[in-house]
C-alpha cells in the first residue's frame, strides 16, 4: 500500500495545541502522540474516541482502495 504526501499520519507534537473533536476538546501537549490531517490541519489527541478512531477509519478506506485498484 502506498502512501501520499497528503495522508493523515500519527506524528509527535511539536507544540501544545488542542484536539478538534468538539466532545473532548483535549490539550495536545508537546511531545504527545497526535493524528494530523495535512490536508486540512487538524489534530486529534489519541483517544481512542479521537485519534485511534480517525485511524482506524482512514487505514480502512486506504485498504479498501488498494484493494479495489489492485495494490494487492
Amino acid at each position: 500500500m502506498s502512501g501520499y504526501t497528503r495522508d493523515p499520519r500519527w506524528l509527535t507534537a511539536r507544540f501544545e495545541s488542542k484536539c478538534c473533536n468538539k466532545q473532548c476538546n483535549a490539550t495536545i501537549k508537546k511531545g504527545e502522540n497526535a493524528f494530523y490531517y495535512p490536508s486540512d490541519k487538524t489534530i486529534y489527541c489519541a483517544k481512542e474516541e479521537c485519534g485511534q478512531q480517525h485511524s482506524r477509519q482512514f487505514n480502512a478506506a486506504a485498504q479498501d482502495e488498494a484493494f479495489y485498484n489492485g495494490g494487492y
